[in-house]
């Protein structure tokens, strides 16, 4: 088998060379480029056609949230990985299409065992980010619970209910725009739920006696109809909306 292609984006030359010695380290695993910033990262991507971006989040000129969709359009997979776990980058790059994300003081092999999984299309999502997704969701579903309370009650002071600290604030599985919610196959359905609670590919295609192919086929007509680009989006669609 072909070693997966990754390409590695960080503007910190000592991290960028740490990683890439431990990517190339493993037999499985190639670097075939390197970028400092935002803009260089999409121009070797569109040129070498990585399988794998690990980008960092933060970096000179365009950020790797920023870049995250013109990197998915080169038929990457991406991998976010920071030292920061602020809820903030978290939500912003699965938004963006992200793969997976990663706070840095991983452990070296649960970095290389990310980049595998995400070249298989699967998610991955550190301890922190999970965090922060979670306590997004429970934002979200008290929010909505507010939103259908007793309209015999009193109004809440609109002081209290407004500004940043109120915001609704957008989910990676966010519908974009009005749409309304599309229809699925009952093999689509079963997909996304088997997807929302975190089993691989693999084990999808173990648990319904279908081939692999097949799953990803499933999922890719999945997220065409919901309009999203990730299965992390689409997990987290599920969880809002069918869990």
């Amino acid at each position: 088998m072909h070693p997966i292609r990754v390409l590695v984006a960080d503007d910190h030359p000592a991290v960028r060379s740490g990683l890439v010695a431990l990517l190339d380290s493993a037999a499985d695993i190639t670097v075939i480029a390197e970028a400092a910033d935002g803009d260089s990262a999409v121009a070797a991507a569109r040129e070498h056609r990585p399988d794998v971006v690990l980008t960092d989040v933060r970096m000179p000129g365009a950020t790797g949230i920023e870049i995250t969709p013109r990197l998915r359009e080169t038929g990457a997979n991406v991998l976010v990985i920071s030292g920061f776990d602020l809820d903030d980058y978290v939500l912003g790059a699965l938004a963006a299409g992200a793969d997976g994300y990663l706070v840095k003081s991983e452990d070296p092999s649960r970095i290389l065992a990310a980049v595998r999984d995400v070249h298989r299309g699967d998610a991955v999502l550190s301890a922190a980010a999970t965090r922060a997704v979670v306590g997004a969701l429970r934002d979200r579903s008290a929010t909505d619970d507010r939103g259908r309370g007793d309209a015999s009650q009193l109004s809440p002071d609109p002081a209290s209910t407004s500004g940043p600290a109120f915001a609704r604030r957008p989910l990676p599985g966010d519908l974009p725009g009005d749409l309304p919610e599309p229809t699925f196959t009952r093999r689509e359905e079963d997909v996304l739920a088997l997807v929302a609670q975190g089993l691989s590919n693999q084990q999808i295609a173990s648990q319904l006696f279908v081939e692999i192919t097949t799953v990803k086929s499933h999922l890719s007509h999945a997220l065409l109809k919901l309009q999203l680009d990730s299965r992390v989006q689409a997990a987290l669609w599920w969880r809002q909306h069918r869990g």
